[in-house]
């Protein structure tokens, strides 16, 4: 955990902070979409003190602070309507994420609500969005830091004198990709959006429809062996013995393979319910149970996720895939081990999978 907090506060050369009495610095900015620098305060720019109750090293906290937002911020402006999007950093370790906005200096925060609009395991990041009163407001974060066991509470703004514009997405290199395009009318703006593109072109997933994915709708236990073994790579036929599995269906010969390695069991000894919903935990198994299978050493990306609500059976798997950067917090319906995976979970996971381990 040392360690952990360590890197949390090192992530980032220390900088030096100059607090005014919270004046702002108006810039009024045209119609459309922006990148920008980020600003953040870990003391209250109008009081010059913690709201946290946390460290007095001003410089310590700025440091957590500056670790914790990216260094980049996209702006999207239509008339009076303004939208932010910003950058978490080591997003694993961050928990109960609730930001307030101030309109002018002096006067009270507000709560605002926040779209997540992209989760990535790879980076340990996510990007979320939300409406600000206008591109010169100061926005209050307040975040739980598990290695820290405490909310931590700090400020930012964004410096529209840095205004460059863009189109709607941030990379890592700090500049801005053009918007990604979709054949799927229905997974814009999605949390999984991206790694629903990366599946389909990987030929893991096809859509419900030339123009539909239908993220939110349930991955059945034979829709998954399925994409898991063309994940696989191997070349499957064969039949199921199970008798509930009609073998002039798609998913048989997958559900043979799977079965006759190792990778999963049948509900009973001779059933399979191959269209009975497959649950977050039940998936997390069956890949800890592949990567066995593909003698593929699953290392440590992340912290062990929480375990609570998990069956007992899964435990030592959920905690492995966590690890391992192959599920999150998102993509298991917020640790909801028990509720079914939906085909965006399933498609993050395995394109999480994939980008760690299969390249």
């Amino acid at each position: 955990m040392k360690k952990l907090v360590k890197k949390i506060i090192s992530t980032i050369m220390i900088t030096t902070m100059l607090f005014a009495n919270s004046a702002y610095n108006v810039f009024a900015m045209d119609n459309g979409t922006y990148t920008v620098n980020t600003n953040t305060y870990y003391l209250n720019p109008e009081t010059g003190k913690t709201d946290d109750g946390g460290t007095s090293n001003v410089e310590l906290g700025e440091g957590m602070c500056r670790s914790a937002i990216y260094e980049k911020a996209v702006i999207e402006k239509n008339g009076s309507d303004v939208y932010v999007t910003v950058r978490l950093n080591l997003y694993s370790n961050l928990s109960n994420i609730r930001f307030a906005v101030q309109e002018k200096a002096g006067q009270p925060y507000n709560s605002v609500k926040y779209s997540l609009l992209k989760e990535s395991a790879s980076s340990d990041t996510a990007d979320l969005r939300f409406k600000i009163p206008n591109e010169n407001s100061y926005i209050q974060a307040k975040i739980y830091v598990g290695p820290m066991g405490r909310d931590v509470c700090f400020y930012m703004n964004l410096d529209t004198s840095s205004a460059v514009s863009s189109g709607k997405e941030m990379a890592d290199s700090g500049k801005v990709d053009e918007p990604k395009t979709s054949k799927f009318n229905d997974i814009k703006k999605h949390w999984a959006e991206d790694a629903i593109n990366a599946v389909v072109s990987k030929g893991l997933f096809n859509g419900t429809s030339e123009t539909e994915f239908s993220p939110n709708g349930v991955m059945s236990r034979g829709m998954f062996v399925t994409v898991l073994g063309r994940l696989s790579g191997e070349n499957i036929s064969g039949t199921s013995s199970f008798k509930d599995v009609n073998n002039n269906m798609y998913y048989s010969p997958y559900i043979a393979w799977a079965n006759k390695n190792g990778i999963v069991n049948g509900t009973s000894a001779t059933t399979f319910s191959p269209d009975a919903p497959i649950t977050c935990e039940q998936a997390a198994a069956i890949i800890v149970k592949y990567a066995n299978y593909k003698k593929i050493e699953l290392k440590t990306k992340s912290i062990a996720p929480s375990t609570t609500g998990a069956s007992a059976w899964a435990l030592e798997s959920v905690v492995t895939a966590g690890k391992a950067g192959i599920i999150t917090k998102q993509n298991t319906n917020g640790y909801d081990y028990k509720s079914n995976a939906t085909r965006a979970c399933v498609a993050s996971m395995l394109n999480n999978f994939n980008e760690y381990y299969n390249k």
